[in-house]
């Protein structure tokens, strides 16, 4: 939900400016300064997760990338219309949703129109599983998109910084329960139950030794 309810408020809040006419010219440069800052941060976080890293937390990038977009929003209410490229950039972030709204009336592309709309408005899930300081599983779902969460080794790097290695495990399931045990400096065992509780031992458990640095099956 952080996505949704970042873009309402955001869309009411330009809507409302609309309506009242309101003018501020402070407000609107101090909230340029932030969308610039904000879409250097959603580039950079682009340009990591193409080559398989991010920021630190689950949910950094999405909130970034939300308030990207909502910043925009509200410059378009703050905004006069006019003919140049900054206004019709401000204007195609507004139009977005409505032209989003607009595809999944049309047959032929309302598939792809509808996994656009999930992959830009819908929040995955995640949860993770702490290995120690420095490393954790993650499992991630996507909703209706995800039969199965994705399973991937999370490895800090630079304070800020995570790499990301994904698919590191295909149990086909979501997990009941999860256990850790670090062995040596560079690997961990890692016992999933698919079903049941891990005292009782449950059904369909994986129970393997990966490496932390590769993210490899032993």
């Amino acid at each position: 939900m952080i996505t949704i309810t970042i873009l309402g408020i955001s869309y009411l809040a330009a809507l409302s400016i609309r309506i009242k006419n309101a003018k501020a010219p402070v407000l609107r440069l101090l909230t340029w300064n932030i969308h610039i800052i904000l879409m250097a941060l959603a580039i950079i976080s682009l340009f990591l997760s193409l080559n398989g890293y991010g920021f630190k937390g689950a949910q950094t990038e999405r909130i970034i990338f939300s308030l990207y977009a909502g910043t925009g929003l509200i410059l378009y209410g703050l905004s006069k219309p006019e003919i140049n490229a900054r206004y019709y950039y401000l204007a195609g972030l507004f139009a977005l949703p409505f032209v989003l709204a607009f595809g999944l009336i049309i047959p032929i592309v309302r598939t792809y129109v509808l996994m656009l709309a999930l992959t830009l408005y819908a929040d995955s899930e995640f949860q993770r599983y702490k290995i120690d300081d420095d490393y954790a599983i993650q499992t991630k779902t996507m909703g209706i998109m995800s039969r199965y969460p994705v399973y991937s080794m999370i490895e800090d790097k630079y304070g800020i910084f995570e790499k990301i290695t994904p698919g590191i495990l295909d149990p086909q399931a979501f997990p009941s329960a999860v256990r850790l045990t670090k062995k040596g400096a560079d690997s961990v065992r890692i016992q999933l139950i698919k079903s049941g509780t891990m005292k009782t031992g449950g059904t369909n458990s994986i129970d393997t030794i990966m490496a932390l640095k590769q993210g490899y099956l032993q």
